[in-house]
């Protein structure tokens, strides 16, 4: 029930030799081969990582970490994530333990992260899938523009894919062989998982009811080490029933759940912000066929695939469930980011047809997409590190009015003090306008002047504008000290001239 020859002689391998991890008889690669192939990958992913940890200007949600990580104590870090954040706190204690408040050294976690996870996925579905659509699978989640974007974000996403990978690991290891050091090894992995991000409980959930459902024999083994993972997260109790208290996350449930479960769809297959449709349509379509096939040949198998055909159709379908039946309802595509691995590997045996030709068309297909993310600020966050450092290059005497719906922390965080509610006299302001993707457009652009900027700042008038990374940056004068009053500019952040 577990042999993997039938998919081999489906895909067109050979299978003369067999692989220590595969009792049925599925082939093994030449190890040289998967040296080569798991370095090569790994490289790659880190070539596209490395280079473009800082390249990036803080966006709303990093600000709230570089806030956390700044807490002198580890208590008075857990006590802003319980007031601030919908997260465990594992990723946060990491990157206060690092140490650093700077864009690198806080993405620096989910990036080595995603670096590592291309090795371990490879090791974490060789024995489902065989080793060369584990391999695939590792080419994958090393261009994937949607792992290779959340590399790029200090937050817990990163962490919670490799956490989600050594679970599914120690997961496939006990179902090989339950001996008590790898049901060690999968208990570890699955709380450590759950302690990044409160949705990989979907993913260890699966786990126990597989295990629970396909070793009947191991049971009470199994029943036990759950109740080990479930004592190893009762701590986080307490600060679910805390983080639960407001509508911090409440803007998740006020989107339509077919448009979350259709972008989930298309994250999964090519990021959130392809900048060609052309690109992404072509992505998708050869994702969405991979994928179709892909779990019809599991579920016709009688080899592993099929059980982890469950597994990723559990850790899915549960949570979006649970959002429809309006139990608890935050689905969303980065809190389900640890199913792009599963979804790769289900997809890697169709990818594998033809000789390769649709894997390699993919691969090809997300690492341009990947590196054209990477290179553009156009499809980026908004760059506020680049535009406030271009006002503060012409004139850092003149205050500034920041025109912007969610950036005023990281505006705050560049400028380096705080916003003011009374009004300022000043000669000189900057008036900086976010810039906004309009609608049907995927790329940033410049946002007109807001009607409150004309009528708000009366005997101010403009000295010079130009556009820097699509900020429209407006400098304004007069001739004597003129009050600006934030009351009278509504939607904007008004920062008093530096002292």
């Amino acid at each position: 029930m577990w042999g993997g020859a039938a998919l081999n002689v489906q895909l067109g391998l050979p299978t003369d030799r067999v692989g220590p991890h595969d009792a049925d008889g599925p082939v093994a690669v030449d190890q040289r081969v998967v040296w080569l192939v798991l370095v090569s990958a790994t490289v790659v992913a880190a070539a596209l990582r490395l280079p473009f940890l800082g390249h990036q200007s803080l966006w709303f949600d990093e600000i709230y970490t570089r806030r956390i990580v700044g807490e002198p104590s580890l208590l008075g870090m857990w006590n802003r994530v319980q007031a601030t954040e919908s997260t465990p706190p594992l990723y946060y204690v990491l990157a206060w333990l690092l140490g650093g408040r700077s864009a690198v050294s806080m993405r620096l976690i989910p990036t080595c992260a995603l670096i590592l996870a291309v090795p371990v996925s490879y090791l974490a579905f060789r024995r489902f899938v065989g080793e060369w659509a584990a391999l695939a699978t590792a080419a994958i989640v090393a261009v994937s523009p949607e792992l290779v974007e959340y590399s790029m974000d200090a937050r817990a996403y990163g962490l919670l894919v490799l956490t989600g990978l050594l679970s599914v690991w120690g997961f496939s290891c006990v179902l090989e062989r339950n001996s008590r050091s790898r049901y060690l090894a999968w208990a570890t992995a699955a709380a450590a998982c759950v302690w990044t991000h409160y949705f990989g409980f979907f993913l260890v959930a699966a786990e126990v009811s597989v295990l629970l459902t396909i070793r009947p024999a191991a049971r009470r083994a199994t029943a036990g080490w759950s109740v080990l993972i479930a004592a190893c997260l009762a701590p986080l109790l307490p600060l679910v029933l805390r983080q639960n208290g407001d509508e911090r996350a409440a803007f998740i449930s006020g989107l339509p759940l077919m448009n979350r479960l259709t972008q989930t769809v298309r994250e999964f297959a090519m990021g959130a912000n392809v900048p060609r449709t052309w690109l992404e349509a072509a992505g998708l379509a050869v994702a969405s066929v991979a994928l179709a096939s892909g779990v019809v040949l599991a579920a016709r198998s009688e080899s592993r695939s099929r059980t982890l055909l469950a597994l990723a159709g559990l850790a899915f379908v549960v949570p979006l469930a649970v959002a429809a039946l309006g139990i608890e309802d935050r689905f969303y595509a980065r809190n389900l980011v640890f199913v792009v691995p599963l979804v790769a590997a289900l997809a890697a045996p169709a990818l594998l047809r033809l000789r390769g030709v649709p894997l390699a068309l993919y691969l090809a297909l997300a690492a341009l997409t990947s590196l054209w993310l990477a290179t553009n600020w156009r499809y980026e966050q908004t760059d506020w590190r680049g535009a406030l450092a271009r006002t503060r290059a012409i004139d850092p005497t003149a205050g500034t009015i920041a025109v912007t719906q969610f950036g005023e922390p990281v505006a705050q965080t560049y400028l380096g003090r705080a916003p003011t509610t009374t009004s300022v006299l000043a000669r000189r302001a900057w008036v900086v306008i976010e810039p906004y993707r309009a609608t049907h457009h995927r790329a940033l652009g410049p946002a007109p002047v807001p009607t409150a900027i004309s009528t708000g700042l009366p005997g101010f008038r403009p000295l010079e504008e130009l556009i820097v990374h699509g900020f429209r940056l407006i400098l304004i004068g007069t001739g004597r000290p003129l009050p600006i009053v934030p009351d009278k500019l509504p939607g904007t952040a008004v920062f008093a001239p530096p002292t």
